[in-house]
């Protein structure tokens, strides 16, 4: 069977949006050759957070609003060509009114973008092409008040299917599971289905066409049909999780990069979010393309159609103008925009830049404070003034919190003196309403919960008279914190692009027409005394960078330990010196886990069960590569902590450092100085690693530039069954 064969087949079992929105298949013309006009990039954003008959949301306007910065200053939509939509203007006759413009405008050379965030839903299906005969509906700010109706998933394609687009992507954070969490926090983009029938059956109805495979348009959606899309505090912003993840991936997309290539980015930041936030596990994103389209541009450079333009032209990263005010201070205007926060680092430009390359920045600039959406930042400087119109591009997110935040829900005066007991404050900040948390604590039984920031996974229950149970809770916190120190080194201006996954676990798979991101840990289990070793009890990644790199490899175990996995002391001298892989090579670490590999070691896994972090770090050039990996080994030799947080704030100052150190890198003629800890407290280096460097300068060479990823395990005690 052919693959166009098996997905036309497939086709009628999707979910209703995407047959909705693939009835645009047949009414598309075919791709032009190139043209000197590259038509015009529209785009229709609709966010919503304070509906009129609804639960509200907190990040959706937050979405559009990043979404429209990137549209504009990455990839040439014009802010005339931009329609938004948010809270009170998105009604269901204004939505309806936008698309309805959208499709008049929009001529056949045109790229079109639309976004939704917000609720979504369900209606009984009264067309009866559904198998679980439920419709899937957007709901408007004014929906289910009065005789308002969600806007179906027949209505959006009767409309959709006259545009006449060279191209669109449709973008849907929404889900339609119906189902609720606890979380204050955390929010389920999704509303109970609509029990009002009466009012679907006033409206048109049509059926689904099954239509060819020959689309120029793409579906991004935030969750399978059954799955919760998410809504909460990201890096102290409320975002929905799978906008701020598209978000990320299209801002540090390389120009020219495929369909496949920006949705896989898309799983690799949720990973990063899922230990960031306290999940459990974390949605699964759904991309509905047809086959030709996934390895083709998601957005065609300007220059390729538009022979006005040139590659030149065409920032590599979104970027903000920097306003002067001192030669030591400065505004990031509409910073707050791309995720800014207090303690995020900037790397600054020349007016005019478009490459940024990693490495040859004028400064860098830390933010302050907020001031609506500018931010307030700090400049350090090779030297270079900074001038009006300078740009600034986000280099490193803000450092996690120093301690963990938490809520403890409604308990009893003396159940919550009793948590408060136990719960150590060189670890733990107890969080009021209105601020983000990252767990919850439920004491009102007879137990004490640790739950999942959404409420809906127990991961710890703790006897409240017990004197073991400070020490359990405080393991699992530091582990938190730790994971989210690591976490927080994470460089938004990368060149290199990097991927990992575990042996056996495809960062990309395709059921039926979707393609699924893999966000799920991956289960493996302490391997026991005379168990063979196999992928089930010992770690083996895949790991592929876009250029030369240094791989640096760490974990991040259930109990806050910091480990270097990779370079390591057991290695063959012959595997991968220093670290380094090819462009494009498929390294996988350990080769084997048959006795006698090239490796030289094995990852076999001992307790303690539970989450284990794994951050891959790929550098450009030696020297960044050893100052990650002295950092790491000195905070391997840090205080374990055991409860009393001395092992949180050592790693928690280690990795400032670190911070520090890689935002500099960032910046010619910024002097790098190796930490004074690493040298004092790192044992022998690792096969092929060079020697701690001291408290001399350290003199980096190439360019700077780095990346990481992150890979999630849950470790359990046996096999599932056993």
């Amino acid at each position: 069977m052919t693959s166009a064969t098996h997905l036309s087949g497939s086709v009628r079992r999707a979910p209703r949006w995407i047959r909705a929105f693939l009835i645009l298949l047949a009414l598309a013309a075919p791709l032009a050759a190139r043209a000197a006009d590259a038509g015009v990039r529209r785009a229709l954003l609709i966010g919503i957070n304070r509906y009129s008959a609804v639960p509200g949301l907190q990040g959706s306007v937050n979405d559009v609003e990043s979404m429209r910065e990137i549209l504009i200053s990455r990839y040439g939509f014009e802010p005339r060509n931009i329609t938004m939509l948010t809270d009170e203007a998105a009604t269901r006759a204004a939505m309806m009114a936008a698309l309805e413009k959208l499709v008049d405008d929009t001529g056949p050379a045109d790229t079109v973008y639309l976004h939704y965030s917000g609720h979504g839903s369900q209606v009984e299906d009264l067309s009866g092409d559904e198998v679980d005969h439920l419709d899937e509906t957007l709901v408007p700010q004014d929906g289910r008040s009065g005789t308002v109706r969600d806007i179906v998933d027949d209505e959006l394609a009767a409309i959709l299917a006259r545009l006449k687009a060279k191209s669109a992507i449709i973008v849907l954070d929404s889900c339609h599971s119906g189902t609720a969490t606890r979380a204050l926090d955390i929010r389920a983009r999704s509303v109970p289905q609509d029990s009002r029938i009466d009012l679907y059956k006033e409206a048109t109805r049509t059926r689904a066409i099954v239509p060819t495979m020959s689309s120029r348009f793409v579906v991004l959606s935030a969750t399978a049909k059954s799955e919760e899309a998410l809504d909460g505090p990201i890096e102290g912003r409320y975002q929905g999780f799978f906008t701020h993840a598209l978000a990320r991936s299209l801002s540090n997309a390389p120009p020219g990069a495929t369909l496949n290539e920006v949705f896989a980015g898309v799983g690799r930041e949720l990973a990063r979010l899922q230990a960031q936030v306290g999940r459990a596990s974390m949605p699964e994103p759904q991309l509905e393309a047809p086959p030709a389209l996934l390895n083709a541009p998601l957005f065609v450079p300007l220059h390729q159609v538009d022979a006005t333009a040139t590659a030149a032209m065409e920032p590599r990263l979104p970027w903000l103008a920097v306003l002067p005010l001192t030669p030591e201070e400065g505004i990031l205007q509409r910073a707050t925009l791309l995720g800014a926060a207090p303690g995020a680092r900037f790397s600054v430009y020349p007016p005019g830049e478009t490459q940024f390359r990693p490495g040859e920045a004028i400064g860098v600039a830390t933010v302050v404070r907020l001031d609506g959406r500018d931010a307030v930042a700090h400049f350090e400087t090779n030297g270079t003034p900074f001038n009006p119109g300078s740009r600034a591009v986000a280099l490193l997110p803000p450092p996690a919190a120093s301690r963990v935040p938490v809520r403890l829900l409604a308990a009893t005066p003396e159940r919550r003196a009793q948590v408060d007991a136990i719960l150590s404050r060189d670890i733990v900040n107890v969080v009021g309403p209105g601020e983000p948390a990252q767990y919850l604590i439920d004491a009102q039984g007879t137990s004490i919960k640790l739950l999942s920031a959404d409420g809906t996974h127990v991961l710890g229950e703790y006897a409240a008279a017990s004197s073991t149970s400070a020490a359990d809770l405080g393991r699992v916190l530091q582990r938190a914190a730790n994971a989210a120190e690591i976490l927080s080194l994470d460089n938004a201006a990368a060149r290199i692009q990097i991927g990992a996954h575990v042996v056996g676990r495809p960062a990309l798979q395709q059921r039926g027409i979707a393609v699924v991101a893999d966000t799920q840990a991956a289960p493996l289990h302490i391997r026991r005394s005379g168990e063979t070793r196999a992928g089930e009890n010992s770690l083996q990644l895949e790991i592929t960078a876009s250029q030369d790199a240094y791989v640096t490899i760490v974990d991040v175990d259930s109990e806050g330990s910091v480990n270097l996995l990779f370079p390591n002391d057991y290695q063959s001298s012959a595997f991968y010196p220093q670290g380094l892989v090819r462009a494009g090579e498929l390294l996988r670490v350990p080769d084997s886990l048959q006795p006698g590999n090239r490796a030289g070691f094995y990852w076999d896994y001992t307790p303690p069960r539970g989450t284990d972090t794994v951050r891959v770090f790929a550098s450009a050039d030696l020297a960044t590569a050893k100052l990650i990996r002295d950092r790491v080994r000195a905070l391997q030799h840090a205080p374990a902590g055991g409860g009393s947080g001395h092992g949180t704030r050592a790693l928690s100052q280690g990795v400032d450092g670190l911070r520090a150190a890689l935002a500099n890198v960032a910046a010619r003629g910024i002097q790098v100085i190796a930490d004074d800890t690493a040298s004092s407290t790192s044992t022998a280096s690792p096969a092929g690693a060079p020697a701690a460097a001291g408290t001399a300068p350290l003199s980096l060479a190439g360019s700077g530039d780095w990346a990481a990823t992150t890979v999630t395990i849950e470790l359990s005690d046996a096999p599932s069954g056993k």
